[in-house]
């Protein structure tokens, strides 16, 4: 009898798998005329093999590290080859909220109350049949129709009726295996010479946590301190005050969310300058990136000075 040795087979046909990645340096959006903001976002194929379409989702929060989060806009990531990127455009309204008064007056625990706790959907971009349902449903340039997207997060500058040339936020992305998440403040006016005084808030409803702070980016000339004004009577602050140690937690205490308080002390000779705040929360050690980028000829009030 002949005994014939069964060996594993080689499958020629194996599909390559693709892999699709978005950097936070590949998100970017600036202000359209109109209350307009157009939203950039170029996504990559870093995989082997052909990718198939797929749907990208977008949200929209107010500027800050792990903070509440609202939908924004849907569009279509179309077939990538192996190594290609494409850039996926989408505009969206940007809204002017009445303000709650003025820098100087108003409580900023008043703030954190009217950002709110928007409901937060699925953070699964969809597969299958649901996904081609989506596809399906947007125009030739991957958007949905209008009336399916919502306006942006409100800028915290709005809401103390100092409004900025450029919105302030955040905007995550998700696409891919990973949410990926851009926080800027662009093109924000600093007064040389002077404290400047600029916010963000960390946190959200729901559980306390505690976060730890880092200041990167300064150049050597630049002075910074961080704050938490949660509980102050108003978003002033005294830059001789009692700063937040670096790399130390901080409790959240008071409230789930807090609103923190950057004072910028530029020379008097400055031009553009640039801050990265590090935000590390302890529960689960992620750490988000709030970006200031700082310019004394900028257009709008920019920051509130002292």
């Amino acid at each position: 009898m002949t005994v014939i040795e069964e060996r594993p087979q080689l499958n020629l046909h194996t599909e390559l798998e693709a892999e699709l990645r978005v950097q936070p340096t590949d998100i970017s959006f600036h202000d359209l005329p109109g209350e307009k903001v157009r939203i950039q976002v170029t996504v990559h194929n870093e995989g082997l093999g052909r990718s198939k379409p797929t749907s990208m989702r977008l949200e929209s929060a107010p500027l800050g590290a792990f903070v509440p989060w609202q939908p924004l806009a849907v569009l279509s990531v179309p077939v990538l080859d192996a190594g290609e990127s494409r850039e996926l455009i989408t505009e969206v309204a940007r809204p002017r909220p009445k303000p709650l008064g003025d820098f100087d007056r108003i409580p900023p625990k008043k703030v954190l109350t009217a950002i709110g706790s928007p409901n937060q959907p699925s953070r699964r971009t969809g597969s299958g049949l649901i996904a081609a349902l989506n596809l399906l449903s947007r125009g030739k340039n991957g958007q949905r129709p209008a009336a399916d997207r919502t306006a942006l997060a409100p800028d915290l500058w709005d809401l103390l009726g100092r409004g900025q040339h450029h919105w302030a936020g955040n905007i995550n992305v998700f696409v891919g295996s990973c949410p990926v998440e851009r926080h800027v403040a662009k093109a924000l006016r600093v007064y040389p010479g002077r404290t400047n005084l600029a916010m963000f808030i960390v946190g959200g409803p729901g559980k306390r946590d505690a976060y730890a702070f880092e200041l990167l980016g300064l150049s050597a000339d630049w002075r910074a301190t961080l704050h938490d004004v949660t509980s102050n009577k108003s978003l002033l602050v005294d830059p001789s005050e009692k700063s937040i140690q670096e790399t130390q937690w901080v409790e959240s205490a008071g409230s789930p969310m807090m609103m923190m308080l950057l004072a910028v002390q530029p020379p008097a000779d400055c031009r553009t300058g640039k801050v990265e705040v590090h935000v590390t929360r302890r529960s689960c050690g992620t750490t988000a990136l709030v970006e200031f980028d700082l310019n004394p000829s900028a257009q709008g009030a920019g920051c509130y000075f002292i």
